[in-house]
């Protein structure tokens, strides 16, 4: 555990430190004990407190989301921290290391950037809270920080969907919305349920003459010639994952025999982390 305040025990919370040192009482406005009215000489609505947790080892590289409690008061009161617009900000680190070197972060905030997005997978994460420090007179910080990161995914299923609805005319690709959100999606099965018609194509070659013709009498062998043969066959499409959005993926279908551009009836089972976002209390919730 690490930040930029101090453990006040009596009261179970972390407070901002002042920047006012002892060198500083010897000078204006401090030279006089009348001078000295509140501990607190440096806080302003622009100061911050910041607390940084232990780094976690998740056990695994695994892709999570993160669900962060974020719990405040008042120094030497009971009423909770009053925050600016854009605050609590909450960064999230994670990295492969466990030293946390070439770390992978994204920093949520109230408004801004309320939703997080996936680090990707991880092994190792470490998570920042930085609050208001609140005024001279009214300084507030943190009582508490609970950290969840969760693995576990969400699923739907999408049924009977025509991917010519979703041809743009000028795409061979089609991209078909999810009904949730997601952080990330990480797995999209897909099966089609109806046929295509394709063309499917027969041939034989020209082997050429099968002895010299020094051997025989000119006119007794003849030279069979190449043919090909196309004929129309019902078949199901191949179908390709092209890349996933956090509320819709995208795929390729084509014709398994002349790899044309195709369309036919699908439906699909969708996987992934949940959306989560800052909510107005300052916590990391799911959306």
């Amino acid at each position: 555990m690490a930040g930029t305040g101090f453990y006040d025990s009596d009261q179970n919370i972390y407070l901002p430190k002042d920047t006012l040192t002892w060198a500083d009482l010897g000078s204006s406005p401090y030279a006089t004990w009348d001078s000295w009215t509140s501990w607190y000489q440096n806080l302003s609505a622009s100061t911050t407190v910041q607390f940084v947790s232990d780094i976690i080892d998740f056990g695994s590289n695994k892709t999570v989301v993160p669900f962060v409690d974020v719990f405040t008061q008042v120094d030497g009161g009971s009423d909770t921290a009053t925050f600016s617009s854009d605050k609590p900000a909450i960064t999230i680190e994670g990295s492969v290391n466990s030293d946390m070197s070439s770390a992978s972060s994204i920093t949520i905030t109230r408004t801004s950037n309320p939703n997080f997005t996936s680090l990707g997978a991880k092994r190792y994460y470490r998570v920042t809270v930085n609050i208001d420090s609140g005024l001279n007179s009214a300084p507030q910080g943190l009582t508490g920080v609970n950290i969840k990161l969760d693995g576990e995914t969400i699923s739907e299923e999408i049924e009977n969907v025509n991917t010519s609805t979703y041809d743009d005319g000028s795409s061979v690709t089609r991209t078909i919305p999810t009904r949730q959100q997601y952080t990330a999606i990480n797995y999209v099965g897909v099966t089609p349920t109806s046929t295509i018609s394709d063309t499917n194509a027969t041939g034989t070659s020209a082997p050429g003459n099968y002895v010299q013709l020094d051997y025989v009498a000119e006119g007794y062998l003849t030279e069979s010639t190449a043919s090909i043969t196309t004929s129309s066959v019902t078949i199901v499409p191949l179908i390709q994952l092209v890349s996933t959005d956090t509320q819709a993926f995208t795929i390729r279908l084509f014709k398994p025999n002349t790899g044309d551009e195709t369309d036919c009836q699908i439906r699909a089972l969708v996987k992934g982390l949940p959306l989560v976002a800052q909510d107005t209390y300052g916590n990391i919730v799911k959306k």
